[in-house]
């Protein structure tokens, strides 16, 4: 049976670059995924009671905002491997297609 999932459609929509031997342990898992979603879908679900998404009954922990003195920036970059103009520098991470 071929698998429904193009491994390389998806590797290029989420920006992997996978070698072949990844790409070929994935493509079963990833279609086993997909089968399962599938059968998902089929559930009959219109007499379900709605119990599992009951609101929550007891006080979350929550704290006040509260403005706080801000690191100078000097202290926020002393330990930065690379800083430029005052900033973090990083890698690019978005290609351009």
């Amino acid at each position: 049976m071929k698998s429904p999932i193009d491994i390389d459609d998806v590797c290029a929509l989420a920006c992997l670059h996978l070698a072949d031997e990844e790409k070929a342990l994935l493509t079963p898992q990833m279609a086993e995924i997909v089968e399962w979603v599938g059968r998902l879908s089929k559930l009959q679900l219109e007499d379900a009671e709605d119990e599992g998404c009951a609101p929550v009954s007891f006080p979350l922990p929550l704290r006040e905002d509260e403005a706080r003195e801000c690191f100078p920036a000097e202290i926020a970059l002393s330990s930065a491997p690379e800083k430029q103009k005052g900033f973090f520098k990083v890698p690019k991470v978005i290609e351009e297609k």
